[in-house]
């Protein structure tokens, strides 16, 4: 997989646990957990400028 020039990659660390709710709710929303990911932290810039 290529990462576009405008996108950036990075990880996270987080308890195996907490990962799998995670995963479940993005499973809810149809959505992969990093797609789930990216749009929670860019909700979460946008709202806090």
């Amino acid at each position: 997989m290529v990462i576009k020039e405008d996108k950036h990659r990075f990880v996270v660390i987080i308890e195996k646990n907490t990962f799998q709710k995670f995963k479940n709710l993005a499973q809810k929303e149809k959505r992969s957990a990093s797609n789930l990911a990216s749009k929670l932290i860019t909700d979460y810039v946008d709202n806090n400028k």
